[in-house]
């Protein structure tokens, strides 16, 4: 298949990142360090032989990376650093590579692979096929579809073989080998080398599986199960979107290279020691492709030595191409092994220096552009057909309402209705089944309406399935509350009859035992109307009676007591600080006099020297470790800080929404207690039809959006509301006098009943009096 790449596609440079992993170690080396400040900095401070000879030789080294895993990183911790970005920029379109590159037995095929042993030993390239096709999955419900193809390649001593070819032999000899091809345009074709269509992460694991099972391991003295081969893990990435003609292709290239080593070190011989010598070669082209890549930046004829090994021309792309390249670097903590460590910065420092152009590699796909094509004609014809009406079967105009389909053409166009509306692409049309016509315009026509009559039905049906029982129950209740008012009104009518004195005392319980007896939110309702009238003071009577109140200052006091434990460790942090800046100090001073004493040729003495920078840089490691801790202890701190925080405000925002809830509750009952007051003791009949107004049935307002109690425009309006209710109380009182000669006795209690009393017999007189005229 012919593919030609669209033009245009947008361009950026991307710098090859660059990470460091740390392998842990039980004799780690004191001459490795992490920088104080910069975490993604490493300091080495090799000491120098004390000889008779001269030695210039170069003793601190320090390197940058774009991220440093120590020895305490685990694997979860590399994927999400390295792997899963790198794996976004893969779905996005962009070729992307991890390579692993270090000495031999520094955890490179660790860091990639993983080990059997545990599921949480998974290295990036499991990973990264498990979240893969996890995010494929996710991506399927916006019109977006991927293909995936795998393919794994090794390179053993300067040749290639298929890791995942069918073959039945147990030796090298026996798998045809894999050849690079270079066409015109410069680009290499693999011979020999499977690709393996996989659609699920059981099918890439198993294949990962396969080929790990094949490759090449030896044993040598420095790691057990070292892999004598180079391996290349390629992901290969297609895709097409609903509605367009082009597909997006990128390659996801997981590399693994094995290490290199000294010979004197390993006690190579044999098969070993020739498979040691093509691996320390083609790491060396590496470091060559590398510099020139360096110096092409500053001349535009500098040659790059691609062909020089198979395993720099299968990179080239990765390394001075079209691709998003992320290098791990690891190395060892022995002491043993600190040259060879510092060798690994080094290289790591010089492929840092290599930009590369990337861009989304979009092609149009002309097998799209045939399909697409091809159903534009067809329904093109289909349309000439129909206007110039030349098509077998049509019937006229006049003809049409006679004009009837066999059930068999209705089911046809049902089903092609119904894949229509089912289709995600914007731009799909409907198939009419062989050629449009008026009547198949028409049933399609009616086909849509019953199918959205349908829809509507059943869509009802639920709704009067989930209504049925909750309006049966609310109608039930409403009868009920109406009989039982009407009831109740007619009892208080009778006994108000026959006991005027227990009707009034009876009326003013029922009135306000449910403002004295009941809680909102958990509150108590409040009587005092000096309280109501001001949100302010009844936000704080509602407060000091708050059930949450308690679980809010217990949180407060928690935040308060954390704040002041992070400012004291502020402190020590700058205290800490003072102090090595104190004995760097000390230490420059000492090697300051040193100098001068030399100059001025003064004795001086170097066992004291030697010992006074030895208690200086012991003090400095104390204090840098103690630093670390604290340090880690203040990001923990503020974690927990946060949380609290949310805590504390959560409980406040509840308890505003109680309040507001709880205030809007007790001026409504207040009104209607006053609205009950202002109505005549008896009726002249009791009702027979209407509702009965109780306080159980006051309605009460939707809570506001803005919970704040002084600027809330819902408790403001209720704040008015409840300003012609006190007026009201207040003018009852005044107008309202007692008889001459009767005197109140002190108690609340008895002084209300009396004072309702006569406030009851008043209003009978009234209405008697009323009745005779």
């Amino acid at each position: 298949m012919d593919i030609k790449e669209e033009e245009g596609a947008d361009t950026s440079t991307s710098g090859i990142q660059v990470y460091l992993r740390i392998r842990p170690s039980s004799n780690p080396s004191t001459h490795i360090q992490r920088d104080d400040i910069d975490v993604n900095k490493i300091l080495f401070q090799v000491p120098k032989q004390e000889d008779e000879i001269v030695n210039n030789s170069k003793s601190s080294y320090s390197f940058q990376f774009n991220g440093i895993l120590d020895e305490k990183a685990k694997q979860k911790d590399v994927f999400r650093t390295i792997g899963l970005p790198v794996m976004k920029n893969a779905l996005a379109g962009y070729n992307s590579t991890i390579f692993a590159y270090g000495q031999t037995g520094s955890g490179k095929t660790f860091t990639i692979t993983g080990a059997p042993e545990r599921y949480d030993d998974r290295g990036i390239l499991p990973r990264t096929i498990s979240h893969l096709f996890k995010t494929i999955k996710g991506n399927r419900t916006d019109g977006t579809s991927y293909t995936c193809y795998v393919s794994y390649l090794e390179i053993y001593n300067q040749s290639g073989y298929d890791l995942l070819a069918e073959h039945g032999g147990s030796s090298f000899e026996d798998i045809p080998k894999v050849t690079m091809l270079e066409d015109e345009c410069g680009h290499f074709h693999f011979k020999n080398l499977s690709i393996h269509s996989v659609s699920s992460e059981e099918e890439a694991l198993n294949l990962l599986f396969v080929g790990d099972t094949n490759r090449a391991i030896a044993a040598t003295e420095m790691n057990q199960n070292s892999t004598r081969s180079h391996c290349i893990f390629t992901i290969i990435l297609e895709c097409r979107r609903t509605g367009e003609d082009t597909v997006v292709r990128s390659k996801l290239n997981i590399v693994d290279l094995a290490g290199s080593e000294r010979v004197s070190r390993t006690s190579s011989a044999g098969q070993t020691l020739r498979e040691a010598k093509y691996i320390n070669s083609s790491l060396f082209f590496l470091e060559m492709v590398i510099i020139a890549l360096h110096e092409k930046k500053k001349k535009d004829n500098v040659h790059v030595p691609y062909r020089n090994s198979m395993m720099t021309s299968v990179l080239r792309d990765s390394l001075g191409g079209n691709c998003k390249t992320v290098m791990i670097a690891t190395i060892s903590l022995e002491p043993q092994h600190t040259d060879e460590s510092i060798s690994t910065c080094n290289f790591a420092q010089r492929v840092a220096l290599v930009k590369n152009e990337v861009s989304i590699k979009e092609e149009i796909e002309p097998e799209l552009v045939i399909r697409r094509l091809r159903a534009e004609v067809k329904r093109l014809r289909d349309e000439v057909a129909f206007l110039q009406g030349k098509k077998n079967g049509d019937c006229s105009d006049d003809e049409d309402e006679n004009c009837h389909f066999p059930q068999h053409e209705i089911n046809e166009l049902t089903d092609a209705v119904t894949k229509y509306v089912q289709d995600f692409d914007e731009r799909s049309q409907l198939d009419f089944c062989g050629g449009i016509t008026l009547p198949k315009i028409r049933a399609v026509c009616a086909i849509f309406k019953r199918m959205i009559l349908n829809l509507n039905q059943s869509k009802q049906d639920k709704d009067i399935e989930r209504g049925d029982s909750s309006g049966e129950e609310e109608a039930s209740d409403t009868r009920n509350v109406e009989l039982k008012a009407k009831r109740e009104e007619t009892k208080r009518y009778s006994a108000l009859q026959r006991n005027e004195k227990n009707e009034t005392s009876q009326k003013r319980t029922e009135l306000t035992s449910y403002i004295k007896h009941e809680n909102v939110c958990g509150v108590p309702v409040c009587n005092d109307e000096q309280v109501l009238i001001e949100p302010t003071s009844a936000f704080s009577w509602f407060q000091d009676r708050y059930p949450g109140l308690s679980a809010l200052e217990k949180k407060k006091a928690s935040l308060k007591a954390k704040y002041s434990e992070a400012k004291d460790g502020g402190k020590k942090i700058e205290e800490i600080r003072s102090r090595i800046r104190y004995h760097k100090e000390a230490i420059e001073k000492l090697r300051g006099n040193h100098a001068i004493s030399i100059s001025e040729e003064n004795l001086f003495d170097e066992n004291n020297l030697i010992s006074q920078e030895m208690f200086h840089t012991d003090a400095i490691n104390k204090e840098k470790i103690e630093y670390n801790d604290t340090l880690e202890y203040l990001r923990k701190l503020k974690g927990n800080i946060e949380h609290s925080q949310k805590a504390v405000e959560k409980v406040r925002a509840k308890m505003q929404a109680d309040f507001d809830v709880w205030y809007r509750e007790v001026c409504s009952r207040e009104r209607s207690l006053v609205t009950h007051r202002n109505k005549p003791v008896i009726a002249t009949q009791p009702p027979l039809g209407g509702n009965v107004i109780s306080p159980a049935r006051v309605s009460v307002s939707k809570s506001p959006d803005d919970t704040s109690s002084t600027t809330n425009p819902t408790i403001q309006h209720q704040r008015q509301q409840m300003l012609p209710v006190v007026a009201e109380k207040k003018r009852e009182e005044q107008e309202f006098q007692l008889p001459p000669g009767v005197k109140l006795t002190g108690n609340k209690e008895a002084d209300d009943d009396i004072i309702a009393f006569f406030k009851a017999k008043q209003v009978l007189l009234s209405r008697t009096s009323l009745l005779k005229k």
